[in-house]
């Protein structure tokens, strides 16, 4: 397909001509580009003091602009907060709620007994005890702040001390899970039960293992501040707490977003040890032994400033358009060091192979040519697959999506204008003869052998100019080149190659189907936190159960029968259905018609018993359910519940939310369901198809920006199929290490295109511009080209990434082990796979000077010396 290479050459040609263009004029001006770079990165830097962050869980790892949400303001803007009078757990329409709760284990394995249920109310007391001063220096105890109803506190669990069940357990007839009676009613307690339960012959319960207590505070009083110091000293008066009897577990409504706040900025720390380590790892790769003039390794420190003020720039610059820092922002500086490091290595590898020029600005033109695509090539991938991420419905993706992003374009700024400018400088030096670190003028090491010096002498204060790409390169630039053409040309590694990789993709196949979805909140919190048992017991030993509201706000006549049976239908066919629980019902309209209060008459008549019903102390929670028009004559809303079943997993919890709204949609009552719940359960049914919609966009501005700047049919196949292999292979493989898809892990697949097409894009880059005759030589020119910037940039990133492994938060503890999969596969693919497939199935050679082809044959001649 000669034309297809002539249109490749064509661009090729192009583009190298704008970049050679560019690198004479850094050359000719370092100074003043470094002055220009410093200058715009450390004004937009300022910007970093508006930053502003988000802690807030809910709103960062669960979806935006979601039904649930939807419906959820329909409900707090429609039900009134009765908080302060009439509060029941049940009926709580709001999100953002105040609460603290306890979990409660007996050591012995029993609470059933009266002493022991004793010792829980006297937790119970030391909690309504705790008293806090609020702003204005009044002090404000439990009794002040909290719900209330039937003119007390309302404490989710006071039925355990209550004295008609202690009286039921001092005689061995608990009834589970039947109904309590007590004065204000009937009371449910086996939503308060968890772990194991044993009963007698009689069916009466004899054993429970876990009861949950809860205190809720009022919302109706704009107190948050004051919340906030009592749920503060809660944890302080329960972390001090100490039984021989019980053994206790305790959170709060604020507590997941203080204990990973807490966390991350920890964690954060890490990042120092991180970059330290690839810092080390790039001036250790660029380090030459050959003498003290093309010693290098000082360049690592500019490469590493590069990427640094490339952070500092993009930080400042999303504080001032005002988006939010949240936690998982922290793992930008790594990617982006990670990034810089790549792009570093590939411009020094642009240098080694300008040393036959004879000026500075013929070595920097054609550096900055033979590299300038390829970094163009792997920014291009990374920022458009970042900014596919910013449409998502999840605040983290998004966040993350565009400070990425920013920082992306700044890194590549940065390294074509700063680096290159230190390439520059440093090229004068070398020109100069002068000692890398001193810069003084120095003796050739043979002058200085001649006079008598030592050969360590003559190594380390003497040296010229290099003359070649093996002068040039330090010994861990010419490693890849000497070991991987080994490998991938030999036959039988080649067949081993294949087999290995197949195998790969069919392991990681496997995974992609049986992947998991969900993010569990106590996940984001480290082991040792004391919410992390809670929230850990919670899900261990309780049910799953979602009260589930079905709400009209439509004008209904509710004395007709007809709007009853409409009703009754709801209920029913949600009862019918696998999801729900078949004889939980709180329905106010069947109470009040079964009541001595319920007048069918007329509406109006309907409406006046239904208020004598409500104020029944009995019958007073159904005052929750209802809403009247503002002439208190018709009733404008109306909520009724059922229960979910004790659903098994997350992805459960997704498909009941799903078919209470069908059962909602269908039925001719015209309603919606909804539940505070919901907002959660929103990721399990979305994170899978906005993850797909993200990294297929992804995939096609790879394929899209392969075929601009490689428009060759068969690279483009084969980076595409090389990433799409890369992707399977990090998706896949997270089953195997226990990680759920989640906001968090759809950041780091995001993450993982752009290392992908790094290390696919480079590979074949250097393959096109190889002028060896056979494949098998292409193969080995493109190793020289590119093998030790793709080698140096996921051994850097490995490295750094080690330390992460001893991360406390889940954040980073996935980012580590996602990122090592990224990294290991895509060199896997880039120095493995893809060489053996080029070595068979390579594109012909372009047209190329007989000035670029000696050049390739000089680098020929140093390998083979090299080998």
């Amino acid at each position: 397909m000669p034309h297809l290479n002539h249109l490749y050459e064509y661009v090729e040609r192009k583009t190298g001509s704008v970049f050679a263009r560019y690198g004479r004029f850094v050359a000719c001006y370092p100074w003043q580009v470094i002055f220009v770079t410093l200058l715009v990165n450390g004004g937009l830097g300022i910007g970093m003091i508006k930053l502003q962050s988000d802690i807030k869980a809910q709103n960062v790892y669960l979806p935006q602009g979601t039904q649930s949400r939807d419906d959820q303001s329909v409900m707090e803007d429609t039900f009134p907060d009765l908080s302060g009078k009439n509060y029941h757990s049940l009926q709580d329409v709001l999100f953002e709620q105040y609460w603290a709760r306890v979990i409660v284990k007996g050591t012995s394995g029993n609470l059933l007994s009266r002493t022991m249920l004793q010792e829980v109310s006297d937790i119970n007391k030391q909690i309504q005890t705790i008293s806090v001063t609020d702003d204005t220096g009044n002090n404000s105890k439990f009794s002040d702040l909290c719900v209330r109803a039937y003119d007390a506190c309302a404490v989710d669990g006071s039925i355990f001390w209550d004295a008609d069940f202690l009286t039921a357990v001092d005689h061995g007839t608990v009834s589970y899970p039947a109904f309590i009676s007590t004065t204000v009613g009937s009371v449910n307690y086996a939503s308060r039960l968890g772990g194991a339960k044993s009963f007698d012959a009689n069916s009466y319960l004899t054993k429970m293992e876990y009861i949950q207590l809860g205190y809720a505070l009022r919302t109706d009083t704009g107190q948050k501040a004051t919340v906030k110091k009592w749920m503060d000293a809660f944890v302080e008066k329960l972390s001090s707490f100490s039984s021989d009897k019980l053994d206790i577990a305790y959170g709060h409504f604020s507590s997941l977003d203080e204990e990973l706040d807490k966390n991350v900025n920890g964690d954060i720390a890490l990042f120092s040890v991180t970059i330290t380590l690839m810092l080390t790892y790039a001036c250790v790769a660029t380090f030459s032994f050959r003498d003290s003039v093309s010693q290098r390794s000082i360049l690592g420190f500019a490469g590493i400033l590069a990427a640094g003020l490339a952070i500092i720039a993009s930080f400042g610059l999303c504080s001032i358009i005002g988006v939010d820092f949240v936690s998982i922002v922290g793992v930008v500086p790594f990617l982006v060091i990670g990034i810089g490091i790549d792009d570093m290595f590939i411009l020094l590898s642009g240098m080694s192979g300008a040393q036959g020029e004879t000026t500075i600005e013929n070595k920097m033109a054609e550096a900055l040519r033979s590299s300038g695509v390829g970094i163009t090539i792997t920014s291009i991938t990374d920022l458009i697959a970042f900014l596919a991420g910013v449409g998502s419905s999840f605040l983290a993706v998004r966040n993350f999506c565009i400070y990425t992003a920013v920082a992306v374009v700044f890194c590549y700024i940065n390294n074509i204008s700063l680096f290159a400018a230190c390439l520059t400088i440093n090229e004068r030096r070398v020109e100069q003869n002068r000692h890398f670190f001193t810069c003084r003028r120095v003796k050739p090491k043979e002058e200085l052998k001649a006079i008598g010096k030592s050969n360590l002498y003559a190594i380390c204060c003497g040296g010229s100019p290099p003359n070649n790409r093996n002068d040039a390169e330090s010994f861990l630039d010419k490693f890849p080149r000497w070991l991987f053409p080994k490998v991938v040309l030999k036959l039988p590694f080649k067949i081993i190659i294949i087999v290995l990789f197949v195998c790969y993709l069919a392991f990681g196949i496997y995974g992609c189907v049986n992947l998991k979805q969900g993010l569990n909140l106590s996940q984001l919190v480290q082991d040792d936190s004391y919410f992390y048992k809670y929230s850990t017991r919670l899900e261990t030993y309780f049910s799953r159960q979602t009260p589930v509201a079905f709400v009209t706000i439509n004008d209904y006549t509710y004395s007709d029968f007809d709007t009853k049976n409409q009703i009754n239908s709801v209920i029913k066919t949600a009862q019918d259905h696998e999801y729900f629980d078949d004889t939980f019902e709180h329905n106010w309209l069947n109470t009040y018609m079964a009541s001595t209060y319920y007048d069918g008459s007329s509406e109006s008549d309907f409406i006046a018993g239904f208020k004598s019903f409500i104020s029944d102390r009995r019958y007073s929670r159904f005052e929750n359910d209802v809403v009247f028009d503002s002439n208190e004559r018709r009733i404008a809303a109306s909520k009724f519940y059922v229960l979910s079943s004790d659903l098994s997993d997350s992805q459960e919890e997704g498909k009941m939310m799903l078919k209470a709204r069908e059962i909602a949609d269908r039925e001719k009552f015209q309603c919606f369901a909804s539940s505070p719940a919901f907002i959660a359960f929103e990721q399990y049914v979305r994170i899978l198809g906005q993850t797909l919609q993200t990294v297929g966009i992804a995939l096609a501005a790879v394929f899209v920006v392969t075929c601009f700047f490689m428009p060759h049919p068969v690279l483009i196949v084969f980076v595409t199929l090389a990433v799409t292999m890369i992707m399977v292979g990090v998706f896949g493989y997270m089953l195997y290490i226990d990680v759920a898809l989640s906001a968090i892990t759809m950041i780091h697949l995001i993450m993982s295109i752009g290392f992908s097409i790094d290390f696919t894009a480079h590979i074949c880059h250097g393959y096109m511009i190889s002028t060896g005759v056979s494949r098998d030589e292409r193969v080995r020119q493109a190793f020289d080209h590119t093998g030790a910037p793709i080698f140096h940039g996921a051994m850097s990133s490995l490295i750094g990434v080690v330390v992460l492994y001893f991360a406390k938060s889940y954040i980073f503890k996935t980012f580590a082990f996602v990122m090592s999969f990224v990294l290991l596969f895509g060199i896997a693919h880039a120095l493995l796979l893809l060489p053996v497939i080029l070595s068979w199935r390579g594109p012909g050679r372009l047209t190329v000077s007989n000035e670029l082809k000696g050049k390739t044959e000089q680098v020929e001649k140093e390998t083979e010396v090299f080998l």
